[in-house]
């Protein structure tokens, strides 16, 4: 069994109020799955309390997919007439048919991202040329308009086909348990990314209803890391700190509760566009990065490799 570890983080204000009253223990054992409870069924176990979504309905997955796929053929034959006139002629013309179609097409798009988020995913991983050749789409930049929408409804499609282990229809289609000692959610999965589709989902859940905001305010929860490795050289990284559940490493976040602020962005410049010390930057990151506060990093589009913390058993101290 493998259970990918992730931390729940409250914000500044949720948990202040309980440090105030010394009922700490409270909102971690009682209110939080009280508020898991507004969005999902909950069953507990031991030390463990069990998360139980509702499950997906994948047809109307498909059938937000195949609608988007309708409107979308029928605004790349708009968009063939265009790029056929513009090499004719020189000149571009966009009908308002076409107009209105391509921001139907981006709405539609849109719909689908917010409520299946792991299809985004594919932006990332998929290159714009390598999607005009597995969709024999023909575009041109000087014909801009509606590339965006076809590059990445394509995208989406071959990732659903290629990357199936990514879970992204049904991402709460997986078993967990949130342990109220460690304030982790303990997702059963061997994929990384479905895990995190699964937690980006729940997040999504807790956050968009009014119940569960009036028990524990507005969450995020973060990777578990075991490691954080900087490979190479960097000029520039950029990080963001959540507010933490607990002691920050060597105090250098005590201005998050001074100010009561969520989360803290830092960016890290090397002088004079020399590149920064690697050694010091992750030992700092990494020790966040281990208790669950670390929301993100990221350096100009090179890789910092991240490996999440996982588990093949799970108890009280997990």
């Amino acid at each position: 069994m493998n259970y990918i570890v992730f931390k729940l983080n409250v914000q500044p204000n949720i948990l202040l109020k309980y440090e105030k009253n010394n009922e700490i223990k409270h909102l971690l054992s009682y209110i939080i799955p009280l508020a898991f409870e507004s969005v999902l069924q909950i069953k507990e176990h031991k030390s463990f309390f069990e998360l139980i979504p509702d499950q997906e309905d994948e047809q109307e997955f498909r059938t937000l997919l195949d609608d988007l796929e309708s409107k979308t053929n029928e605004l790349y034959k708009l968009y063939e007439q265009i790029l056929l006139h513009y090499r004719n002629h020189h000149e571009i013309h966009y009908s308002q048919k076409f107009l209105k179609l391509n921001d139907k097409c981006m709405n539609m798009r849109r719909f689908l991202e917010n409520k299946y988020p792991g299809v985004t995913k594919a932006y990332k991983i998929i290159e714009d040329e390598n999607i005009e050749r597995y969709a024999n789409i023909d575009v041109d930049s000087k014909v801009g308009t509606a590339i965006t929408h076809l590059r990445k409804f394509h995208k989406i499609k071959f990732y659903i086909e290629k990357y199936k282990e990514d879970n992204i229809i049904n991402s709460l289609n997986l078993k967990s348990y949130y342990n109220p000692n460690t304030e982790h959610i303990l997702v059963n999965s061997k994929s990384e990314t479905a895990a995190i589709n699964y937690i980006t989902a729940l997040v999504n859940l807790l956050n968009n209803n009014s119940s569960a905001i009036e028990h524990i305010g507005k969450i995020n929860i973060n990777p578990v890391y075991e490691s954080i490795s900087l490979d190479g050289e960097y000029n520039e990284i950029n990080y963001v700190i959540v507010y933490p559940n607990g002691n920050p490493p060597m105090d250098r976040y005590n201005i998050l509760k001074e100010v009561e602020a969520k989360e803290i962005e830092s960016k890290l410049v090397g002088a004079d566009g020399k590149p920064l010390k690697n050694e010091p930057i992750q030992m700092m990151i990494e020790e966040d990065a281990k208790k669950g506060y670390l929301k993100s990093i990221s350096s100009k589009g090179k890789n910092i490799i991240k490996k999440i913390k996982t588990l093949a058993k799970i108890d009280e101290t997990s």
